[in-house]
């Protein structure tokens, strides 16, 4: 059994960044209100610098829970209620990404919990290394048959595969002050830094031959 890879190394060309929104009500229904409030703030305004017909935009993983306190007392009883949901964004125009986490956060999200890199499909680059990779095995089994008297006669068994290893940012990016948030609406300033890197292909091919 002969097994073969490669690497290649390609911009992305997508991103998915997920927002967090996070409130506090003294009653459930005040929580959920205030959030669904700022959540289809943060969306409208998102859809505003986004491509209507690329890009997508969605909420998803809505929480609401009580938050307890301890009386003098000892009694255990409901302080307030803490609403939380996520609004996602995937977006294949990258150079966008700092302005789409600027303007999420000047209109209310509270920090970007994820933010990741990818290639939308990696099938091209696989389909063109596959036979470069195959082609590679075939000679050294030649080889290898030649140097102990006997020939490849054919192939017996191929298994191909192909895996992306996408770009996670490293930290998250939280609500900065209301100065802060008054400068993103500028056309010209965006102020959060974003480093996309390199999104990695794996393509990997193990056979096995037939001898004679």
């Amino acid at each position: 059994s002969l097994n073969n890879s490669i690497t290649k190394e390609v911009e992305p060309n997508i991103a998915l960044i997920t927002f967090s929104v996070e409130n506090t009500a003294d009653s459930a229904e005040k929580a959920v209100l205030d959030n669904n409030t700022t959540s289809a703030k943060i969306i409208e305004a998102l859809k505003l610098i986004s491509n209507n017909e690329a890009d997508i935009i969605k909420t998803s993983n809505f929480s609401v829970n009580p938050v307890y306190t301890t009386t003098s007392s000892g009694k255990r009883t409901i302080k307030n209620y803490v609403a939380v949901n996520s609004v996602n964004v995937e977006t294949k125009d990258i150079t966008k990404v700092a302005k789409l986490i600027d303007t999420a956060i000047a209109n209310g999200a509270n920090r970007t919990d994820n933010l990741m890199f990818s290639i939308e499909d990696n099938k091209s680059i696989c389909k063109e290394q596959y036979p470069l990779l195959i082609k590679d095995l075939k000679d050294t089994a030649d080889v290898l048959a030649k140097s102990i008297g006997t020939s490849v006669s054919g192939l017996k068994y191929l298994n191909v595969s192909c895996n992306t290893e996408n770009i996670a940012s490293n930290g998250r990016f939280y609500a900065k002050s209301n100065m802060a948030m008054d400068s993103v609406s500028s056309e010209s300033s965006i102020s959060t830094p974003i480093e996309s890197g390199k999104v990695k292909i794996r393509i990997y091919v193990n056979a096995d031959f037939y001898v004679k």
